[in-house]
């Protein structure tokens, strides 16, 4: 089964949901975890090629990293990984913290980082118009056209961080296919997205 890959989506309270996917390209809704022993219980028996997991795997040591930085001159927010200190000054990067989690319950496999919001803008082809993404069925039909556009059958995917966990899993697809983008330094955290950004037409931000 080593070429299976999974996708998951990250949240801080409602759990992790994982989407897994192969060469049929049919998006699999498997669950959802909350801890690291969770996500190791679930991909035990599905042995995938790589887990693509929406989330930094360590927090930064510095400025902000080379991959966020990239993807901001392409046009596209992401929010920066703060240093540890940082971290605990706020709750809102909890969610961060599961990120960690999900990356040491998927230890024993390969393992990468991306973000759905950029995946979807390089599946288009172009960004979204400003302001879309605040609104929550457009923001979900909008990215539904982007695995639309990448020939994914999205109809077992029920909400909205299903269908990022499943953009997660495509890319890893193209990573284990060897057609993906790794955009950034491994040392401090690469993002991977599953075609070239030279492709995307600049028409507004999120």
């Amino acid at each position: 089964m080593g070429r299976v890959a999974v996708g998951v989506d990250v949240a801080a309270r409602r759990g992790c949901d994982v989407v897994v996917m192969g060469n049929d390209l049919v998006a699999r809704p498997a669950g959802r975890v909350w801890t690291a022993d969770d996500l190791r219980r679930l991909l035990e028996p599905l042995r995938p090629g790589v887990v693509a997991i929406d989330a930094p795997r360590a927090w930064s040591t510095g400025p902000p990293r080379s991959c966020e930085r990239a993807l901001r001159a392409a046009g596209i927010s992401v929010f920066t990984t703060p240093d540890a200190a940082r971290a605990a000054a706020s709750s809102f990067y909890d969610w961060m913290h599961t990120g960690f989690a999900m990356f040491a319950g998927a230890s024993e496999h390969p393992t990468l980082e991306t973000f759905p919001h950029a995946v979807a803008v390089v599946l288009h082809g172009e960004h979204p118009d400003r302001g879309l993404l605040r609104r929550p069925a457009a923001k979900r039909a909008w990215r539904l056209a982007a695995l639309d556009a990448a020939g994914v059958d999205h109809s077992a995917l029920r909400t909205i961080d299903e269908i990022d966990a499943a953009l997660c899993a495509f890319t890893g697809l193209r990573w284990l296919a060897g057609d993906a983008l790794v955009i950034g330094d491994h040392a401090e955290g690469a993002i991977t997205l599953p075609a070239s950004l030279g492709r995307v037409t600049a028409r507004g931000t999120r």
